[in-house]
């Protein structure tokens, strides 16, 4: 009786195939997300041995002899070599749908100071929304932006869209250098709570609530 056989290179010829597809690539640098489909193909293959239930000792993997019809058995190793793909495909497009959205739905949700100039109640006004709702990371960003259409209208700085923290510091010390380390100070920990999901605490929002406090009360 012969035995029709679908050997370990087959299946990985198949797959090779599909990770030389162009978005399975990054320039100079090896792409995760094929380290990651590399690190699964163990797995698929466990997975394949046992939906065939049957394994040999020189790692070949052999459709079961008690099918004996060649056409059917012909079907079966199609199928399988199919199924194989579409696990790959379907797994990479969850990860890239992962890795390179949600760094895009993370800056979505981070406030701009900008988009307040024209209603800087809001910002303020959101933050006591979030600080009622007990979500101190989301309050602090917030009151960052506050903080900063606070200075914009001392004429401190001035906030445009193209600027970074980094800039509205160096307009600080160039007009109030005792501002400038407690504005480090805070923008890291925004920075940290946007870009890094830190944690922090209703005693730490309102260590900063009081300086935004102490700078408003400051004549224009």
């Amino acid at each position: 009786m012969l035995t029709e056989k679908i050997s370990e290179q087959e299946i990985r010829s198949i797959l090779d195939e599909i990770l030389k597809r162009r978005e399975f690539h990054t320039e100079k640098k090896q792409n995760p997300i094929v380290k990651l489909m590399n690190s699964i193909w163990e797995a698929i293959q466990e997975w394949v041995r046992q939906l065939l239930q049957y394994r040999q000792p020189d790692r070949e993997i052999r459709i079961n002899p008690d099918i004996n019809n060649p056409v059917l058995q012909t079907v079966l190793k199609i199928l399988l070599i199919l199924i194989a793909a579409v696990l790959v495909f379907l797994l990479a497009r969850l990860i890239i749908k992962k890795v390179y959205l949600t760094g895009k739905i993370r800056r979505l949700k981070t406030p701009e100071a900008y988009d307040y100039l024209t209603k800087p109640d809001e910002a303020i006004e959101t933050y006591y929304g979030y600080m009622s709702a007990g979500e101190y990371p989301m309050a602090l960003r917030f009151l960052f932006i506050a903080l900063l259409l606070e200075l914009d209208k001392r004429k401190i700085i001035k906030i445009e869209k193209w600027k970074t923290n980094r800039i509205y510091i160096r307009e600080i010390g160039l007009r109030d250098k005792t501002l400038v380390l407690p504005m480090q100070e805070f923008s890291t920990l925004f920075n940290a709570c946007c870009y890094g999901n830190m944690d922090i605490d209703e005693a730490s929002v309102d260590k900063w609530f009081k300086f935004y406090i102490n700078q408003k009360e400051k004549q224009v």
